[in-house]
């Protein structure tokens, strides 16, 4: 909450119940702002009072402005001026120093004690272990940390997850294919590039074998006698073929083929792979740890580039239950898929079918499309995997949250999971009565949980959108490698006095930041289209534009000595409150004596107000989930800062505590602007 308006609505509140002898809840007293800036500070909408004092608003109006007049207590106003339906408030520029300096130390305090025992999930990334991180990455793990340093930043045990893709029909053929064509040296150097294109061959030579027996199918099929029925089973062709070479007398030209037929049946052999790996073949398992581990070391090194590092990688495996050995040090697994499904069908939410299969039939209402949860082979899906994430991060964390930062395409997915896991009363207090209720284990009574699913559309080219199986992206780390050379070349142009050592840190920041920025500055349930020209301008929402700015309060600051008051120095800080009690005293002085303020401009009054906004902005921020939000905060405030920078004097003040007033201005911009850049996870250099 904005503290500055929380003071003006319990100051309204005391003249309302003064004024009408009346008990008015401060709740209802909205504080809005004006369209335009000549026409107060703030707009109080009061119309609504004729209802509860039965006048005509305008008489209200009146009567609140001739009390406030001629009670000097409430001088906090320089202006009242009615604009129906709204009352506009102008603030005492006395009144407005003041309160500034009195409470300028509050702006970053927003951490709250009672959120140390309270546990937020983050689920994000999400990675393939055999598929290149690409540009589309940029989204949900730059989101998501935001978020988790958001939360910690008040005082939230937060934990992330990255969610990492290393189980299905993909995983086997990699294995397989590792078998035929293996490279230690190219697995170590880049696992996920050796691994991709590990996949492109298996998969190449999976098609080939297909379009073998296709051709042998038509030449079949043209003489309609012999009944082959082609199918992309192809065992099933295969035996087919058998028994047509043992049955029956056939052409030649087609028999040649068939006995000539090259048939290595991968597809059995990728079925192999997976049974093998199940059963805990040790040949197997040190295969999938080479792939996950290295996988893992590959894409943290890229996303540690943007400042992205999460608590936990646990893979989709993981929830097989099959104990495959574990790489880091989470709790072990309760509940597999398995066990959910069978909790699931014993509740009667789900139901099994003679083949063995397993539906989720959702009630009429819902609207819900029916989904497959365990399928006729006994495997599982999708589905079962992030039910069974619910499930064991209730039991562990007992979580407030669980928050998905995954893109759109999963909206039907999880809208699916998060309705299952409320029909099991596995995240509400008082779940739907479904079914048999059923023990829950080791979850605790009562246990109330959110889960929402924080999704992102998605980032195009200029020309072409992105599609990664026509493997039209680009990569990221080719992206941010690209953006270093960028960064370099319009650094040399600019300024030829850095040092080699600070023009290559220097350019890995400025590109990558300037792209981080631009990204999380735009709202992530709209589409964006990726444009080298956008990221590096010095106008508009821009990184670049409110890093200047920041540089140039440091300038300023650092010429005029400014004492730093986040120092730990008794000294510094005794210092810098016997400057904060002489601006309070003169302050005093001035009011009663010549009426002079200590904040002489409207510049200087925008930036007080906005620098007061900056709790209810971070508050919204982590209702919404929208990193956007503090984005645009961040620039009106820089906006702000500019106006106050072009219109005041501030080093050549002679006034020494007009000077003081405005140096604190000017840190309190500096330090809400770091801060607010360290939840973006976005440095913020010193020189530019």
């Amino acid at each position: 909450m904005n503290k500055l308006i929380s003071h003006i609505q319990a100051i309204l509140q005391e003249i309302l119940n003064e004024l009408f002898e009346t008990k008015i809840d401060i709740n209802d007293l909205s504080l809005e702002t004006p369209p335009k800036k000549e026409l107060g500070d703030y707009a109080f909408p009061c119309f609504w009072l004729s209802k509860i004092l039965k006048k005509w608003p305008g008489q209200i109006w009146q009567e609140i402005i001739d009390f406030v007049k001629n009670n000097e207590k409430y001088n906090i106003f320089s202006n009242l001026e009615v604009a129906w339906p709204y009352l506009n408030l102008r603030l005492d520029k006395a009144f407005l120093s003041k309160y500034f300096i009195e409470n300028h130390t509050d702006l970053l305090n927003y951490s709250d004690e009672n959120n140390k025992n309270k546990t937020i999930v983050i689920d994000y990334i999400w990675a393939n272990v055999w598929k290149p991180l690409h540009i589309g990455h940029m989204c949900t793990p730059n989101q998501g940390q935001v978020l988790i340093n958001l939360f910690e930043k008040m005082g939230y045990n937060v934990i992330s997850d990255s969610h990492i893709w290393d189980w299905g029909i993909i995983f086997w053929k990699l294995i397989l294919a590792y078998k035929m064509w293996w490279d230690e040296n190219k697995l170590k150097e880049n696992a996920v590039e050796h691994l991709f294109e590990l996949y492109v061959n298996i998969s190449s030579e999976i098609e080939k074998e297909l379009n073998n027996v296709k051709d042998i199918y038509l030449l079949i099929h043209s003489d309609y006698k012999y009944k082959v029925l082609f199918t992309e089973n192809l065992e099933k062709c295969n035996n087919e073929f058998k028994e047509l070479l043992n049955g029956a007398l056939i052409d030649e030209k087609i028999k040649e083929k068939i006995i000539n037929l090259k048939f290595d049946n991968l597809e059995q052999q990728i079925r192999n792979e997976f049974k093998l790996l199940s059963e805990w073949n040790l040949e197997s398992i040190e295969l999938w740890q080479k792939f996950t581990r290295y996988s893992i070391d590959v894409m943290n090194i890229q996303l540690e580039r943007f400042n992205i590092k999460s608590t936990y990688n646990i893979w989709e495996s993981f929830y097989e239950g099959l104990w495959l050995p574990k790489m880091e040090n989470y709790p072990d697994l309760t509940y597999d898929m398995k066990s959910i499904v069978q909790e699931l069908v014993k509740m009667w939410i789900a139901t099994k079918n003679d083949d063995g299969s397993v539906w989720v039939v959702f009630p009429e209402d819902t609207k819900i499309p029916s989904c497959i949860l365990q399928k006729r082979d006994w495997t599982h899906g999708y589905l079962a995997s992030d039910l069974a994430c619910v499930k064991y991060r209730m039991q562990n964390w007992n979580p407030e949250k669980i928050l998905y930062f995954i893109d759109a395409r999963q909206q039907l997915h999880l809208k699916q999971v998060f309705t299952i896991s409320k029909m099991a009363g596995w995240v509400e207090q008082n779940p739907p009565a479904v079914g048999i209720p059923l023990d829950k284990g080791d979850l605790k009574e009562g246990d109330s949980c959110e889960l929402f699913h924080a999704y992102n559309w998605f980032i195009s080219l200029k020309d072409w959108a992105m599609s990664t199986r026509k493997w039209r992206i680009i990569k990221l780390e080719a992206l941010l490698d690209e953006a270093e050379l960028r960064a370099k070349k319009i650094i040399l142009e600019k300024r030829e006095d850095f040092s080699e050592i600070e023009l290559t840190e220097l350019s890995k920041k400025i590109w990558i930041w300037a792209i981080k920025y631009w990204y999380l500055s735009k709202n992530r349930t709209l589409d964006t289209i990726f444009d080298w020209d956008e990221f590096m301008t010095f106008e508009g929402n821009s990184w670049p534009y409110i890093q200047y700015a920041y540089v140039r309060a440091k300038n300023i600051l650092q010429n005029a000595e400014w004492v730093v008051i986040a120092s730990d120095s008794e000294a510094i800080q005794k210092a810098w409150n016997n400057i904060v009690n002489g601006l309070l005293h003169k302050i005093s002085q001035w009011q009663k004596n010549t009426m002079n303020n200590f904040f002489d401009y409207d510049e200087e009054i925008d930036l007080a107000k906005e620098l007061f906004n900056y709790k209810s902005i971070l508050a919204e921020t982590a209702t919404s989930y929208y990193p956007h939000i503090l984005c645009n905060y961040a620039y009106n405030l820089t906006k702000k800062f500019n106006s106050f920078y072009n219109k005041v004097h501030i080093l050549s003040e002679e006034n020494k505590n007009k000077k003081q007033l405005k140096l604190l201005l000017v840190d309190q911009f500096s330090q809400v602007l770091k801060d607010s850049f360290e939840i973006l996870w976005i440095e913020m250099p010193e020189r530019m």
